[in-house]
């Protein structure tokens, strides 16, 4: 595990002479309940790796934004404690955003939240829109917020419901 963490904070490096404002990191931790490793493997072999290049960014001056699909809602706290600045995605399936933003909010942003599981292949292009308007209400609150579908949008999301949520977006 070291060595592949030496071999990104390589990389982490060579992106460092760039000019950006953030370091986007993207893995995936979790599924629909909690954690694939559960909590404490994760605090054992990933959360050091993530320390570190988290670390290297944060030096930099850069913002860290860090993916994961599922549920990591139990590291949400150790993820902040080592320097994340914006997790996506983050899933209305498996998160209650109000509750997870009123925890976090003020510490953390969040991007995503238009759940492209339930949400986008389903329903009706107005549904579409009340329901980004909904979750865009929750978590604008105080700011920290990057208003997006949770995940790339899948094929079976039917043509009209993509433009409704480009309409809603491009309204606001």
């Amino acid at each position: 595990m070291d060595r592949i963490c030496d071999y990104y904070c390589h990389l982490i490096d060579i992106a460092l002479e760039y000019d950006f404002d953030g370091i986007y990191f993207g893995d995936d931790w979790g599924q629909q309940r909690g954690l694939i490793m559960g909590p404490a493997h994760w605090r054992h072999f990933i959360k050091p790796r993530m320390a570190r290049m988290y670390a290297k960014a944060k030096a930099a001056g850069k913002y860290v934004l860090q993916h994961s699909c599922g549920d990591c809602n139990e590291i949400l706290p150790d993820l902040i404690e080592i320097g994340l600045d914006c997790y996506q995605t983050f899933q209305p399936e498996v998160y209650d955003i109000e509750k997870v933003k009123a925890l976090y909010g003020d510490k953390l942003a969040f991007w995503g939240g238009v759940s492209t599981q339930r949400c986008l292949p389903y329903a009706t292009p107005q549904g579409v829109k009340d329901e980004a308007l909904r979750v865009a209400k929750i978590l604008r609150k105080d700011g920290g917020y990057i208003w997006a579908p949770t995940h790339a949008i899948a094929f079976d999301v039917p043509p009209e419901n993509i433009l409704a949520l480009a309409e809603v977006f491009h309204q606001q």
